[in-house]
């Protein structure tokens, strides 16, 4: 599976089930690639990529820009 590090360039924050998740402008994160899931975790969704964090979470592409691919070939 591809990762990539992605800046953040706007905030997006989710709550479920009680549980909060965020992403911050300007920070750095480790994501797939878009459209993509890793083999345990979220399913992927159309147009979005999993962040990988404390919780992984499905945010639309939008949200980053600066995509650097970290593993995978």
């Amino acid at each position: 599976m591809k990762t990539f590090k992605r800046i953040c360039i706007k905030d997006f924050k989710i709550e479920e089930d009680g549980n909060k998740f965020e992403i911050k402008r300007g920070e750095e994160y480790f994501t797939s690639a878009v459209n993509s899931a890793p083999a345990i975790g979220p399913k992927a969704v159309k147009d979005h990529v999993i962040v990988m964090s404390n919780y992984w979470v499905a945010v639309p592409v939008e949200y980053f820009a600066g995509e650097i691919q970290f593993t995978g070939s």
